[in-house]
């Protein structure tokens, strides 16, 4: 629904830097925006309020907004507003904005700034103006432009940029940062021109190289696709499967492009790399071509021996970002320069006229690697084991559209192995590229804002939860509701396997103290349940999704379960250590 023209026109008088900034928001049809409050945005604040019905969302702490700001962007495909004040507001938005920079998620980030006649300049000192931080200089390595305004006239062109940028290209976060007098400065209305809005242009796929991959995917015995974030970001989910489905052809997944293929199909090979399935791995190592769609070929989808990833056959890649493809880690034998969703529909014309692969004996063999390498709980105990947790929340709502959100660990790897994803419609919200801890709750905040109706599930694990669990406060708040699954191992236990497997012991990651989250829940005002055997587990979960209004359930699971199997350094894909650490 498009705001209405007497709500823009009301932000035109006076015009002040604070009025050109909630103008900027709605001509761009901004309906929420994630802030931290401080004195110099307060004149913007000000502005929204008064002058909008543009929604404020105020979470407990700086990191808590902008991993709000992400879930959201991530849920409605729109570029997402984040504000902080200076100063520590800047440097606490720092996490957030890397989030957005590495994970490809479009935000424009307002930042203040103390006035130009406070800022030190090139002066040899650290700090004239009280919570003054040089944030242009902080941002510049993540962020795709970073903008200090110091005069007001430049300042629509500035925003309208930033927008545009945000959402060209490879997407990513934008920072504009305003000194308070350019805010509370005003100008007379013939200063400005009309500044028109910018249409991005996606590269023209290269018909010789689409060409190319056509045949090869043609002649292929062994073929398999890697679908990345790319997929989901430019929404080709119908491209990947028509590809997939009629030739073939099957899918493993990197970390964001999970849920690009559905994961229940019979095709999905499901999570590939370092934490992925032996099978998944067994496959990309074995293919005699390899498709990289919409992927950066990581260190954590190909192991550390890029040179190895494939054992003897091609691999082609599909990518937005041509200095990915100029740089890729991945030798490659063929790189195509374009949109996931243009460049799949075009290799969908041109292997029309194609023979198609003959992959029967190759998905057979596919077949025999999973059953001879299944993903599997360790040792059974009294204790639930985190593996069996997800699986039994992935059962209760089996056949719900649903939002998932977890934070960094094994559990981050174990809900993309155990839980059933199928975007649009079941999505997961992670930190892929950042990998940062505490993402989880006020990600899911942000999701449940931009899709009430959704059924959103928070995964997080006893570490990751202590990072934003103020954002709690938040939750009762507003009152959203979402259901918050703590898979509690009392360790940091990620880490603490890397360090058994390399040092045999865990001195600062393992056996950790912690409170009950149920009873802090409650205190809260959320209803607060736990787990502390595996016996009645899958009931005490179903029953607690089932409950309306936010839940948290407080899982005691067993300390003891490593995630396996694992890629180690210096391996190939094909071999995969299955061995404890304890």
């Amino acid at each position: 629904m498009s705001l209405a023209k007497s709500e823009i026109r009301s932000c035109v008088q006076p015009l002040e830097g604070a009025d050109l900034v909630l103008e900027s928001f709605l001509r761009h049809q901004v309906k929420h925006v994630f802030i931290f409050p401080g004195g110099t945005i307060a004149p913007i604040l000000d502005r929204i309020e008064k002058r909008s019905k543009i929604e404020i969302v105020c979470p407990r702490t700086e990191q808590g907004a902008g991993y709000a700001a992400l879930g959201y962007a991530r849920v409605t495909g729109e570029t997402a507003v984040f504000m902080v004040t200076s100063g520590p507001g800047v440097t606490n938005a720092v996490t957030p904005i890397a989030d957005a920079y590495f994970d490809n998620i479009p935000l424009v980030v307002i930042t203040g700034q103390v006035g130009t006649g406070d800022m030190r300049g090139s002066l040899p000192i650290k700090q004239r103006g009280f919570q003054e931080v040089d944030t242009v200089d902080l941002m510049k390595p993540i962020t795709k432009a970073a903008f200090l305004v110091k005069d007001i006239r430049d300042l629509p062109d500035v925003l309208e940029q930033a927008f545009f940028l945000a959402r060209s290209g490879r997407q990513g976060p934008v920072v504009v940062d305003l000194p308070m007098n350019i805010q509370r400065s005003a100008v007379d209305e013939t200063a400005f021109r009309a500044i028109p809005k910018r249409t991005k242009v996606l590269p023209v796929v290269p018909a010789e190289q689409i060409e190319t991959l056509a045949q090869w995917i043609s002649q292929a015995q062994r073929p398999v696709i890697l679908a990345g974030g790319g997929v989901i970001a430019s929404g080709a989910y119908r491209e990947l499967r028509a590809l997939a489905d009629k030739y073939r052809i099957p899918v493993t997944m990197s970390m964001p492009g999970i849920g690009a293929y559905p994961s229940a199909a019979a095709l999905s090979l499901g999570l590939c790399g370092y934490a992925g399935s032996q099978y998944a791995n067994m496959a990309m190592y074995k293919s005699d071509l390899l498709i990289g769609v919409g992927t950066t070929f990581h260190l954590r989808q190909t192991g550390s021996l890029p040179n190895k990833t494939v054992e003897k056959g091609r691999v082609a890649r599909i990518d937005l970002d041509s200095n990915e493809l100029r740089h890729s880690r991945v030798p490659l034998d063929l790189e195509i320069h374009g949109d996931a969703k243009a460049a799949l529909a075009a290799l969908e014309r041109a292997l029309q006229h194609l023979t198609a692969p003959r992959t029967e004996a190759w998905l057979e063999q596919i077949g025999d690697w999973k059953a001879k390498y299944p993903l599997l709980a360790g040792k059974p105990g009294k204790l639930a084991k985190p593996q069996h947790v997800i699986e039994a929340v992935n059962a209760a709502v089996r056949g719900t559209p649903v939002i998932v959100t977890t934070g960094v660990g094994q559990h981050q790897v174990w809900v993309p192995r155990h839980f059933d994803f199928d975007a649009p419609d079941r999505v997961l919200l992670t930190s892929s590229g950042h990998g940062t801890m505490g993402f989880d709750l006020p990600a899911a905040i942000g999701a449940k804002i931009a899709n009430p109706q959704a059924t959103v599930i928070c995964f997080v694990g006893d570490g990751s939860l202590q990072m934003n669990i103020q954002e709690l406060a938040t939750i009762v708040e507003r009152q959203i509701d979402i259901k918050i699954v703590v898979l509690d191992n009392h360790a940091l236990s990620i880490v603490a396997q890397f360090q058994r497997q390399n040092w045999k012991s865990h001195p600062s990651t393992g056996d950790k103290y912690n409170p009950d989250f149920a009873a802090i829940a409650r205190a809260y005002g959320i209803a607060g349940v736990s787990v502390t055997s595996k016996d009645g587990m899958a009931q005490t979960v179903r029953a607690a999704l089932n409950r309306k209004g936010p839940v948290l359930i407080h899982c005691h699971v067993d300390p003891r379960e490593d995630l396996l199997p694992m890629l180690l350094g210096g391996h190939t894909l094909d071999d995969m250590s299955n061995e404890t650490s304890f």
